[in-house]
């Protein structure tokens, strides 16, 4: 089945065979470049607050998109996150096999618009939306200041 046959039944799209390109090269900007920061000197995962109508975001942003102020708020994320959306990867990104299949999410924080893809450090079996994860960090003397910093997401103790 393809996009243009128009289907309304989400549950057709449980595979969808082919490749993404994603070479793409972007600078991180103010926002970005405090984020990262905060990220390799404290630890801190961090987005941004409008004043005006309250609306969050991660990655931070410096301008609201609901009521288009200047945002000057910075707010640490909670320190858990819930997996939105889940993929296995197989390949690396020369096409080549990876020797043990990698997990990606997309972890949404609870009162943010946006969050983070990111390795999901499950097994693809446990590898589920709704999973409740804590983000997993370099050691300190080790990070960069990069979203590397960030090892993965990995369960949140029960």
């Amino acid at each position: 089945m393809t996009v243009t046959e128009g289907t309304r039944d989400p549950r057709a799209y449980r595979h969808w065979p082919g490749n993404v390109e994603a070479d793409y090269i972007y600078t991180s900007g103010v926002a970005g470049e405090r984020f990262f920061r905060e990220l390799r000197d404290r630890g801190r995962l961090l987005g941004t607050r409008c004043a005006a109508c309250g609306t969050r975001w991660v990655p931070p942003k410096l301008f609201c998109e609901e009521c288009f102020v200047e945002v000057h708020d910075w707010v640490d994320l909670p320190p858990e996150g819930k997996v939105a959306a889940t993929c296995v990867v197989r390949v690396d990104s020369h096409g080549s096999l990876l020797e043990t299949p990698e997990v990606w999410a997309f972890v949404r924080f609870a009162g943010f618009e946006g969050g983070f893809v990111h390795r999901l450090l499950v097994p693809p079996d446990r590898a589920r939306t709704g999973l409740t994860v804590r983000a997993v960090l370099k050691l300190e003397d080790a990070r960069s200041g990069a979203i590397t910093d960030i090892l993965g997401f990995a369960p949140a103790a029960v």
